[in-house]
């Protein structure tokens, strides 16, 4: 299956990253920029200076590491081009649905992988819920798709069994509550055909997140917090696959 070609700029994902975490990248620049000159004059002496360039050099490693990986995933690795689609035949998705919590990550590549199929498009974003600041800003900046259903995470309005195919990519993770969690992707069972598939794409709270992102890896989720939802929730985990290091992808059918 050919990949599909990305539709947008070599930094459109970064940018977007840049652009919701201002705050974190600002506070970067104007720390380097008063410690870097007291350092050079003198002002600040041992053994707390020692303390501040440890404290900096961190700081900036992760701040260019995690930029320089998020321009790899989002704009250049096939997470881009929407490559956790790759194992799906196009024959067999007919009806499929995307949930986001406010920036539609996966509704364009679906659409593009399935262009017969009729694609509903939900919208989990909670003001009440969802208040970390950048996420906030996301929102503000989204363009919502025409057509975008808003929901609850404990009421998807489909019927029962109604879809082949669910995906919701770098969204769930969102949902912060264990139990929130569970009553959502149950809801998702719900709607799920007997022989449908869920597809969830996350990063992980592990080794190589927290190589990349520093503590900001905290955001993510571990691997056993995710089993432990779906196993609640009534689906059972068929495959989990890479896509690059630093992303997951879990392939999830309907339990008995």
């Amino acid at each position: 299956m050919a990949p599909i070609p990305p539709k947008r700029d070599p930094f459109h994902g970064v940018g977007q990253i840049v652009r919701f975490n201002w705050p974190w990248y600002a506070l970067a620049a104007a720390g380097n920029l008063i410690t870097i000159p007291a350092l050079r004059v003198g002002l600040i002496r041992q053994p707390l200076s020692m303390w501040i360039i440890l404290c900096v050099g961190l700081a900036d490693f992760w701040l260019l590491a995690s930029l320089a990986v998020s321009n790899y995933i989002y704009d250049h690795s096939s997470v881009a081009r929407s490559g956790w689609l790759d194992d799906l035949p196009r024959g067999t998705i007919q009806e499929a649905a995307t949930f986001h919590a406010g920036q539609d990550e996966a509704s364009q590549g679906v659409a593009q992988r399935f262009p017969g199929s009729v694609l509903h498009v939900f919208d989990f974003f909670d003001p009440q819920l969802n208040t970390e600041p950048s996420i906030v800003r996301a929102r503000r900046s989204a363009q919502v798709a025409e057509g975008t259903i808003p929901v609850t995470l404990a009421a998807i309005p489909l019927e029962d069994a109604r879809l082949d195919l669910a995906c919701v990519v770098f969204a769930a993770h969102e949902i912060r509550r264990a139990d929130d969690r569970a009553v959502f992707f149950s809801e998702v069972r719900r709607v799920l055909r007997s022989d449908g598939r869920v597809i969830v794409v996350e990063h992980l709270r592990d080794g190589w997140n927290g190589l990349a992102y520093g503590p900001g890896a905290f955001h993510f989720l571990p691997r056993r917090a995710w089993l432990d939802a779906f196993t609640s929730s009534g689906l059972f985990l068929e495959r989990e696959l890479p896509c690059t290091p630093f992303v997951r992808v879990f392939h999830l059918k309907r339990g008995q």
